[in-house]
């Protein structure tokens, strides 16, 4: 937990007076929340749009101010996790919030990845992709990437597919990403899919440990 805590904490430094602030989902990102709740606390005046639902409540929780996109003017900074993660691009979706984090991530003037030790792979992004994926083009989809060994996620505390914050199924897909770009463009191609959780648009990964936390 230090690892995850560091990493939020240094990303503290890049959160000015008066921002509007993108707040991605995860672990990582939960504990950046609590952390930027304690200097709102102190003073700290941001506004914050959320990634999920998740995202929200905690926020909320803390005492930061929660905003909708359609309020705001711009998206000042982007802090959010990853999966796995390489110096140009990183896998995300793992808690079902892709498409929400690309839109904040992508239309924010500075985007920060926050991660441990754990989730950094040294060249070749490989693991589970995950798409966001419009119910009735599921059976498609997968046909499509039969490939890569699609499947539909499966809620665990209820019956059926995990549905998303939009209301759609979550696919993963088991990947090796010599070109994540081209990848992340194609998968984004193929009718019915809304969003993949390949991302490689980013300004700063910052990579906590138990010592402290440095720059990728």
């Amino acid at each position: 937990m230090s690892a995850k805590i560091n990493a939020a904490n240094a990303a503290l430094d890049y959160v000015k007076e008066g921002m509007c602030i993108g707040l991605g989902s995860g672990t990582t990102v939960r504990e950046f929340i609590k952390l930027l709740g304690e200097k709102v606390k102190l003073g700290l005046k941001v506004s914050c749009v959320t990634t999920s639902f998740d995202s929200r409540m905690l926020a909320i929780e803390n005492g930061i101010f929660v905003t909708e996109t359609d309020a705001i003017e711009e998206i000042d900074l982007a802090v959010d996790g990853a999966d796995r993660v390489t110096k140009t691009s990183l896998l995300k979706g793992g808690g079902g919030a892709l498409t929400r984090e690309k839109i904040i991530a992508y239309n924010a003037k500075k985007f920060i990845v926050i991660a441990d030790e754990g989730k950094v792979l040294n060249n070749v992004l490989e693991g589970t992709v995950n798409l966001e994926v419009l119910p009735f083009a599921a059976p498609l989809v997968m046909r499509k990437l039969n490939a890569y060994h699609p499947v539909i996620r499966m809620a665990k505390a209820k019956l059926g597919p995990v549905i998303s914050d939009n209301g759609s199924f979550i696919i993963d897909c088991k990947m090796k990403l010599e070109n994540p770009k081209k990848t992340e463009e194609w998968l984004n191609n193929i009718p019915g899919v809304i969003e993949n959780g390949i991302f490689t648009k980013f300004d700063l990964v910052i990579v906590g440990n138990d010592d402290g936390f440095r720059i990728l």
